[in-house]
């Protein structure tokens, strides 16, 4: 009985050791993931910045427009 404890016992102990390595490799790829989208939201195009561009091109069509009438 005790030595079933025991083999139980090393069991257990080998589970919580596979448990943190697990952990280890989960925490290293959170890390790298939030590196990542803290990456792609700093670089990324905004729906405003989209707008703002789009304010900026119609702005210099008329500019041209106007600018060919008055030649």
């Amino acid at each position: 009985m005790e030595k079933k404890m025991m083999d139980i016992m090393l069991q257990v102990q080998q589970s919580v050791l596979e448990l943190r390595d697990d952990v280890n490799v989960i925490k290293a790829d959170v890390a790298d993931l939030k590196v990542r989208v803290t990456n792609i939201e700093e670089n990324m195009v905004r729906k405003s910045d989209l707008k703002y561009y789009n304010f900026k091109i119609a702005e210099h069509d008329r500019d041209i427009f106007q600018l060919k009438q008055q030649n």
